[in-house]
């Protein structure tokens, strides 16, 4: 029986197995159902050049194409939800935006180009990153996935006050029975009275938690290090990392910096982008 709780959805190019498995994995742990969409369209800006040309059947036997192959994958796999395949004719974001608004995850995986670059380089993934109703995992795809012991991460600042991605990354560790980190990287040269400072302020941000989740253990992890090489280490090892987006749709996003930037490129897990103002699945 289909679950009547929000879905998981997951937004494929092509084959996917490392982002399929894992948006199989989520759906199962929150009890809920599984929609697997592919959005068969030609762009806009490339329309032009196939007026008159019967191309629009050819391009939906082929997005019907990639959703046989993962059902196909799917059945293999010795457990799995509930299932539903969405074949969309609209552009890759207005479809994604459609089905996100009603999920509780949107999981996107890696296509023919890296996916970072679809991340940060103003594709399909950015756009619903910065603009998703629900979070967003971006999965590398991994020929051969390594066992992960690392537990979930979620990367605090010292101005860290929104509640949205310690509610994902707590619900995370506590399905998963897993370890929450959270990380705070502080540069080598910072004064001895601002680490203090920024110390305290992510104590108080975390007081309380261990009342709303008493089977997680949180460990703090208070690095003297570059932000990036701090993070990047920790994508080797963890289940997940988890980070912040601005609940300003206006404002600049947070993983366009350059910084950001390099470290999505060098990251080795699943990457959770979580609304500041989630609440909860």
């Amino acid at each position: 029986m289909i679950s009547s709780r929000r879905p998981v959805v997951i937004g494929i190019a092509d084959k996917q197995p490392t982002a399929l498995r894992c948006a199989m994995h989520e759906a199962q742990r929150a009890g809920t159902s599984l929609q697997v969409v592919h959005a068969a369209s030609i762009p806009v800006q490339s329309a032009e050049f196939y007026v008159g040309v019967d191309v629009f059947e050819d391009v939906k036997a082929a997005g019907q194409k990639v959703l046989d192959d993962a059902r196909e994958f799917i059945e293999q796999e010795a457990s799995s939800p509930p299932v539903a395949y969405v074949l969309s004719t609209a552009p890759a974001i207005e479809t994604l935006e459609r089905a996100a608004a009603d999920a509780q995850l949107l999981v996107i995986g890696a296509d023919d180009i890296p996916w970072y670059d679809r991340m940060l380089g103003g594709g399909v993934a950015r756009h619903m990153a910065k603009h998703s109703a629900c979070p967003v995992v971006v999965v590398p795809e991994v020929a051969y996935p390594a066992s992960r012991k690392g537990g979930v991460v979620v990367t605090l600042d010292g101005d860290s006050t929104a509640s949205g991605p310690l509610t994902y990354a707590f619900e995370q560790a506590d399905m998963g029975g897993h370890e929450l980190h959270v990380l705070h990287a502080t540069p080598p040269a910072t004064l001895t009275e601002d680490v203090q400072a920024i110390r305290a302020n992510i104590g108080e941000v975390l007081a309380g938690w261990s009342e709303i989740y008493p089977d997680v253990r949180v460990i703090r992890a208070f690095i003297f290090d570059g932000a990036e090489e701090a993070i990047v280490n920790a994508t080797a090892h963890a289940e997940l990392v988890v980070v912040g987006r601005t609940s300003s749709r206006n404002a600049s996003f947070a993983l366009a910096r350059p910084l950001a930037m390099q470290v999505l490129k060098r990251a080795s897990c699943p990457v959770a982008i979580v609304p500041a103002d989630y609440r909860g699945a």
